[in-house]
């Protein structure tokens, strides 16, 4: 199987706010709650909510803004960035389970080589 990582909690938050852009919840020039509030919201540190909007930042999806706030700037680079998360999700469950049917084709080659050992042996003994 493909060794995952985990996902680094500001990865998981910037995906929670861009779910939200996307509902509509936080619509393109809205502000945003600041830092301290989603940090509570989230459960994370404010640290953790910087990194999540520097990410936001550069895909173009909010604009932080020093002493105002963050404010979205686009529901479509979002959900671009929704999707391609979403297709990067796929191809690691098709790779997943094409490595689980190679294990499981070496288990039955495994198998069946033992059972023609055993077929062999008893035509010798014979």
């Amino acid at each position: 199987m493909v060794k995952k990582t985990p996902m680094a909690r500001y990865k998981y938050v910037a995906l929670a706010i861009t779910e939200q852009i996307v509902r509509g919840t936080y619509p393109p020039g809205s502000r945003i709650s600041g830092r301290s509030k989603l940090a509570s919201l989230y459960r994370v540190s404010p640290e953790t909510i910087r990194k999540a909007t520097v990410l936001l930042e550069q895909q173009g999806i909010v604009e932080v803004k020093h002493g105002s706030g963050i404010h979205v700037l686009s529901a479509d680079k979002a959900a671009d960035y929704l999707q391609a998360h979403s297709d990067r999700r796929d191809v690691e469950r098709i790779i997943d389970q094409v490595y689980g049917l190679m294990e499981q084709q070496q288990k039955n080659m495994e198998e069946m080589h033992g059972l023609l050992r055993e077929l062999l042996a008893a035509f010798r003994r014979n």
